[in-house]
């Protein structure tokens, strides 16, 4: 005979109102009591209805997760700690690949609702993304990861200060042509690392010309065109890709191609994936506080979903700071190449920087003073 709330009751000694109380800790029981209707629930073998239950209390205690692929290492890595930090809190995670697909994006995000979840957390694809046109049709929080959203509740990487910190690195190693490795200018985060970094070279009297940009989607195959660079005349004694992916693939072609890295030409990526740390020489990056965005991400969900309407975080739009990691890939330039050394940002700059054009662009918390010249 298939238990019940009254026959565990019967079983513990006490009401049926008290074995509610206990499995939705709707009110506050003794020790004794608790531990009598635990007990008869393991006897009895008795399983509360999910289903039943969450339709009465209108949760579902999950969480919709929407990245744009799984085969990159970054949202692989952001995905985990949010899943991770979701558990922590007691919700289950639903994963969906929107596989940078606007339309599929929409798609996923409306079957979401439709499976009750209590919120979504998503890292939209690209400025095409159309899930924040529709918000006022979507009757769950959602919290934008990885990518800024004007008057949304969102938390991202203070993208433009990376590009900065980049493009500083370099020309105080004294290289002046530098060559780009740019992801997709539509997406937000991209486009907003080469603004940076063009803005910090101009501090020190250069520029990147056209010619010195190879631009693609932000994968292995983007950095394979470091060919191009290379071939142009001056080359580029410095390379630096818009994440450590494109780096990684423009490593392997340098490598096949006999380039000893830093000693004939130095590369740097964005991101600070686990497997930067592991190459030889590391991978010197700009490193994006992952486990930081995706624990904010989770808690400022977390508070929307428990406070429903009435939900007031205490920052709508978080804004965090990246921080640069000087490793073995970049070294100073030398007259006739580079000397083979990687520094750290004690080096005292070899060229005096000009005043920097006025920007308007948003600082990120405790980044909001001038790099220092």
């Amino acid at each position: 005979m298939k238990a019940t709330i009254r026959s565990v009751a019967k079983l513990a000694g006490v009401a049926p109102s008290t074995v509610s109380h206990y499995l939705n800790q709707t009110a506050p029981l003794s020790a004794a009591t608790a531990k009598n209707v635990e007990q008869a629930i393991a006897a009895l073998n008795y399983r509360v209805n999910l289903g039943a239950r969450n339709l009465r209390l209108r949760k579902t205690n999950s969480i919709g997760v929407v990245i744009p692929n799984i085969t990159s290492p970054f949202f692989g890595e952001i995905a985990a700690v949010m899943e991770n930090k979701l558990w922590e809190r007691g919700f289950q995670t639903l994963l969906c690949i929107s596989e940078r697909s606007p339309e599929r994006e929409l798609s996923q995000v409306a079957h979401l609702v439709s499976r009750q979840v209590d919120g979504i957390l998503l890292v939209y694809c690209s400025q095409k993304s159309r899930v924040a046109e529709t918000l006022k049709n979507i009757s769950v929080p959602i919290v934008f990861v990885d990518r800024r959203v004007p008057d949304q509740y969102s938390i991202c990487t203070d993208n433009f200060l990376g590009g900065r910190l980049a493009a500083r690195h370099l020309a105080t190693l004294g290289h002046r042509v530098i060559g780009l490795l740019c992801g997709e200018p539509s997406v937000e985060n991209v486009a907003e690392r080469i603004e940076g970094f063009k803005l910090e070279l101009q501090r020190f009297g250069l520029e990147v010309p056209e010619a010195y940009r190879a631009k693609g989607r932000q994968d292995l195959q983007l950095g394979l065109r470091i060919t191009d660079l290379l071939q142009l005349e001056p080359r580029p004694t410095a390379i630096f890709a818009t994440n450590d992916i494109v780096a990684i693939g423009a490593w392997r072609k340098l490598v096949e191609s006999g380039f000893r890295i830093p000693r004939d030409i130095s590369i740097m990526g964005f991101d600070d994936i686990a497997i930067s740390r592991f190459l030889v020489p590391p991978l010197t990056t700009v490193a994006q506080p992952y486990r930081e965005i995706g624990g904010k991400a989770v808690e400022m969900l977390v508070d929307l979903v428990q406070a429903g309407e009435t939900a007031t975080p205490a920052e709508k739009s978080v804004i965090l700071a990246p921080t640069l990691k000087v490793r073995g890939s970049t070294a100073p330039l030398k007259k006739g190449g580079v000397d083979g050394k990687a520094i750290d940002g004690r080096l005292p700059e070899r060229t005096k920087a000009v005043s920097p054009p006025k920007s308007k662009r948003p600082t990120s918390k405790g980044a909001s003073r001038p790099l220092k010249s």
